[in-house]
């Protein structure tokens, strides 16, 4: 635990505590670094600066994210001296709380040392594929009692796919603290059939080993087999789903099919267990294992394990085993970056080989004098002169009537090239589209985005939500409104029709945002918008809705950003101050509400902490003592003064009462709101 000493805050820890209390808390926060060390393999440092316990940070001790493979991990760690800590359900609902909390995006709801890591978890949470990963650590037995497995149950069932659970045991915590903990080394077994090997210049063997096998190592451990890979799994992706698919229905042509899996061993120990027959099977201990080729193909062995156990089980593939033993310095890192940067044939390459698109690229030339670009490697045109077959498949799949096509192309592109009857691909290109329906698809795609973009500084919370989340699935329900258009008509003015499309939007979005709020009001748009019975529910009601000619309805005010008229009226300073809850001298921290204020400020903040602090005064015009110049300011006065002293432009208006915290009691809004319903209570 020493070793996170230097690194672990425990600026909020009064010094007149007992020492006993300090470091008990330096005890826990340091196993939280240490279950986010094991899991992503950051160094000491990193994995302390992702540690949040303290003041409101809702059960959640510690965060890590990977960008690369959008990966968050949320971990609750729990110390005993004895060895024997436990998680009861009440820490069990309120880890789950925050992990609903983040989901919502309530990023301003947690402490000053989740903000700066904000930015990144809304990034991972912005891309289609998030993988979440909820992590118990515990310094005793790592069974969990039936009332906490049932609350993550419950959390993985409202997430699925994207959530699992990972519970990290005593016996955990004393293998990292042997291994050293800064690389935890994994151990195997190997059986290889077919064996042969190399001995010069540097020893490995190669040959193959059952699906079963393999799918067992990665039961076991899981993403740490990828430490030393330039990438773990990337969950659902087309290539996945068809690695998967050989090896449930035809696990005799796996071999055939695969590229296999390359391993890099710190020592490979041939056993004396066929020794002696070439060409046979061998059997291996392996020490200090990791997978650096293969990590999507242990994946889906491992998928296609759980849905046909038995079929799949059978299936071979190639593996070779590296040993490092006589290896220079620099030799794994060498292969690793060889082995994983080499030219891939990807699933759209393969619509290369469709003669639809190069009609199609004809079609743009002949008809609109416009370019259209359909393999991979050429370079894109300007928005003006066309478009790729990228942004031609996004467009097509949200003009399509089956709005799942809008959410497969939000949550990984990759899924647009899916061949076959029944595939995407099939779906949105098997007709043949002229150029004139792929083109007015686009700009319809374009002007809408564009829409979103435009408008997003006048949506806050859920609203804003809705929009990025749902910003797909908004364009379809456009397109499905202007069906009747005249798409294949070479003769038709379009203009008319981009002209109605922010009005369109606008109201679209407000129905969208509506009925999402009504439906599924403790739900976040995160979630709610991978789910497709959700997404086509949501269509037919705001189709339904839109269809009856009811005017938009009007969204809740905290969904806007308020101007100073409101704070004034709401008067939520005086609430405070006449009420005397907050005492002179109160500390209080900014935290950023929407994405932009987010990085505009949190980095200037950072150059300078004062800058995100500052004491209560019971004024009621100026109640915050400005730590930076030691003035004092109003909320909003204060917030407007940060926003146009950083870079970036500014909002048109703030409500600065939403975003200045006193640690543990909340925003000065949400303690004037619950001062006023003391007060009718």
């Amino acid at each position: 635990m020493r070793q996170f000493e230097e690194y672990i805050d425990l600026s909020d820890i009064d010094d007149k505590m007992p020492p006993r209390h300090r470091e008990q808390a330096f005890l826990s926060r340091a196993l939280a670094a240490m279950a986010v060390r094991h899991v992503t393999g950051a160094g000491a440092m990193e994995a302390a600066a992702g540690v949040i316990d303290g003041f409101d940070d809702w059960g959640i001790d510690a965060v890590a994210v990977s960008e690369d493979v959008p990966h968050v991990w949320l971990v609750q760690a729990k110390w005993s001296d004895n060895g024997n800590a436990s998680l009861d359900q009440a820490s069990a609902l309120k880890f789950k709380q925050g992990f609903d909390l983040l989901l919502r995006e309530e990023y301003a709801r947690f402490n000053k040392r989740f903000q700066t890591l904000a930015d990144r978890v809304d990034r991972a949470f912005s891309e289609g594929e998030v993988k979440i990963t909820l992590v118990v650590a515990l310094l005793g037995r790592p069974a969990l009692a039936e009332a906490v497995n049932y609350v993550f149950e419950q959390a993985c069932a409202e997430t699925e796919p994207m959530t699992d659970v990972k519970v990290m045991g005593l016996g955990d915590f004393h293998e990292l603290v042997r291994s050293g903990v800064a690389g935890p080394k994994i151990d195997l077994t190997a059986r290889l059939d077919g064996c042969a090997s190399i001995a010069e210049p540097f020893k490995a063997y190669y040959g193959t080993m059952y699906a079963g096998e393999v799918a067992s190592w990665y039961d076991e451990h899981g993403d740490r087999l990828f430490a030393k890979n330039i990438r773990t799994s990337l969950g659902l992706t087309t290539v996945n789903r068809s690695i998967t698919e050989t090896l449930v229905r035809r696990p005799d042509h796996f071999w055939y099919f695969n590229n296999g899996i390359t391993v890099l061993c710190d020592a490979v120990r041939r056993t004396a267990k066929f020794a002696n027959s070439a060409g046979g099977p061998g059997d291996f201990m392996l020490s200090g294992v990791s997978v650096v080729n293969g990590a999507q193909t242990v994946a889906a062995i491992h998928a296609a394990l759980k849905q046909a156990p038995d079929a799949a089980a059978i299936g071979r593939v190639w593996v070779r085993l590296i040993s490092l033993e006589d290896c220079p310095d620099g030799f794994a890192t060498q292969v690793t970056q060889a082995t994983n940067t080499q030219n891939q044939v990807k699933a759209r390459d393969y619509a290369a080989l469709d003669e639809r698109q190069a009609r199609l690229r004809d079609d743009f030339a002949l008809s609109l004098q416009k370019t259209y670009v359909y393999k991979r490697g050429d370079t894109d045109p300007s928005p003006d002169t066309g478009c790729s077959i990228v942004e031609a498949a996004t467009a097509l799949s949200c003009a399509h009537r089956n709005p799942e096509l809008a959410m497969r192309a939000k949550q990984n592109q990759e899924l647009l090239w899916e061949f076959g009857t029944h595939g995407s691909y099939h779906l949105l290109f098997g007709s043949q589209p002229s150029a004139y329906r792929v083109w007015r698809s686009v700009i319809v795609l374009r002007a809408v985005l564009s829409y979103l973009a435009e408008s997003a500084r006048g949506r806050e919370g859920r609203a804003a939500q809705v929009a990025e989340h749902g910003d797909l699935l908004l364009v379809h329900l456009i397109m499905q409104q202007l069906a009747s258009e005249p798409f294949d008509d070479r003769s038709a003015d379009w203009e008319p029709v981009l002209a109605r499309l922010p009005e369109l939007a606008d109201r679209t979005l407000g129905w969208l945002i509506h009925h999402f709020d009504v439906e599924y009001p403790a739900s976040s748009a995160l979630v709610t918008f991978k789910h497709p019975q959700k997404c086509r529910q949501l269509v037919t009601l705001v189709l339904g809705s839109i269809e009856s000619g009811q005017p938009r309805p009007d969204l809740p005010a905290e969904y806007s950003p308020a101007p100073r008229e409101i704070e004034r009226k709401a008067a939520a300073v005086a609430v405070i101050v006449n009420s005397g809850r907050v005492a002179d001298g109160a500390p209080l921290e900014f935290r950023p509400v929407t994405g932009p204020e987010r990085k505009a400020l949190l980095p200037w903040i950072a150059e300078d902490p004062r800058r995100g602090q500052a004491t209560w005064v019971n004024d009621r015009r100026r109640p915050l003592l400005w730590a930076a110049d030691g003035e004092q300011y109003s909320p909003t006065g204060l917030t407007m003064h940060m926003l146009k002293a950083a870079p970036g432009e500014p909002p048109k208006a703030v409500q600065g009462t939403t975003r200045w915290f006193l640690p543990g009691l909340g925003s000065l809004a949400a303690i004037a709101g619950e001062l006023r319903t003391s007060e009718v209570d």
